[in-house]
């Protein structure tokens, strides 16, 4: 009975912090409306600003599943580039990061961002009763922020009476790391955040049921499966739009791919270097995961240009094939008409 209470806790917890995240994205992209397409055309002019840009508007919607899908919307309707696009879905990537970073400061006993999360989600849904939209809609965003802290003290409260359980510890205590990271891809595939993810990650850790170590594996994971939604999104798009979601995914599985093997094998030494700077398991973990992102970016931001094109390359214009088929049955056509 206590386990079907506290897994129904542990999931009601997830929910809230989801909840969170989808009122403040939603609200968020409501305050930007059509500047954010003027912001993304304006500061994309290079790829150094397409990544800071991707960055910032990730940190502020608080999603890179919201910033890629609106990215892939503005590319289908011939707004912004496959090439612009692809840096700002790499700044994505390194702003969705944020999330982890809050929530690794809800574990320090100087700064309660829980408390702090209740009291800015009360006056925000105090604001979304005034009958000024932009403060109603600023209203949402500080009740999200409440409810995404708020879910994870639930979370917090629940998921040690697990770590007895030889599920969970299949889960997240596996010794194996390339099992630890297709759990990250799956879990994180099956809830569409990678922020959730890292999340319950920090949550773990600061319990006590999850090493650094383990962590860095299924971060690699969270991040590759968090692309599945933006690919779906894209699947009746035009071939840019889909070019952009595939880039989503490759920069994730390349990073991933790179730096396996390194995390592997110097996995100790990584740990006690990030404990160094970090002061704690739960910022080690979110430090890591927004460096993982940076060291990503840095990696492919020079070589971008090739990248990109190699996509194009692997992801073909249905309608352009079409065209060169039609092209060939003429040619057909007018070749035997000739011997005709």
């Amino acid at each position: 009975m206590y386990v079907f209470r506290y897994f129904l806790l542990t999931l009601g917890g997830i929910t809230f912090f989801l909840l969170g995240l989808k009122f403040m994205s939603e609200n968020m992209e409501k305050l930007a409306g059509a500047k954010m397409q003027k912001v993304l055309q304006t500061f994309t002019k290079n790829k150094y600003s397409g990544v800071l840009t991707g960055a910032v508007s990730t940190a502020l919607l608080q999603s890179s599943i919201a910033t890629n899908v609106i990215t892939v919307g503005f590319v289908s309707s011939n707004i912004l580039t496959f090439y612009s696009a692809s840096a700002i879905v790499m700044g994505a990537n390194i702003g969705t990061t944020i999330t982890a970073q809050l929530v690794s400061l809800s574990g320090s006993d100087a700064f309660d961002i829980t408390a702090l999360g209740s009291l800015i989600a009360f006056i925000g849904f105090i604001f979304t009763f005034l009958k000024n939209e932009k403060l109603s809609l600023i209203g949402g965003v500080m009740a999200g922020f409440g409810m995404l802290f708020f879910g994870l003290d639930v979370v917090s409260d629940s998921v040690s009476y697990f770590k007895n359980f030889d599920w969970f510890r299949k889960i997240f205590l596996v010794k194996s790391d390339l099992l630890l990271l297709l759990n990250g891809l799956i879990i994180t595939a099956v809830i569409q955040s990678s922020s959730a993810v890292t999340s319950v990650m920090i949550i773990l850790a600061s319990n006590g049921l999850l090493s650094f170590e383990s962590s860095m594996f299924l971060i690699l994971g969270a991040n590759i499966g968090t692309c599945f939604s933006v690919i779906i999104a894209s699947s009746n798009k035009p071939a840019e739009a889909r070019r952009v979601a595939y880039f989503n995914i490759l920069f994730n599985i390349v990073g991933a791919v790179v730096l396996f093997l390194p995390l592997s094998l110097l996995k100790t030494q990584i740990g006690s270097a990030f404990m160094s700077f970090s002061g704690s398991i739960e910022r080690e973990i979110a430090n890591f995961h927004t460096l993982f992102n940076l060291l990503v970016t840095l990696m492919l931001l020079p070589v971008l240009k090739p990248f990109t094109n190699l996509i194009s390359h692997l992801v073909k214009d249905k309608n352009e094939k079409t065209i060169k088929n039609d092209t060939r049955n003429l040619s057909n056509v007018y070749k035997y008409n000739d011997i005709i």
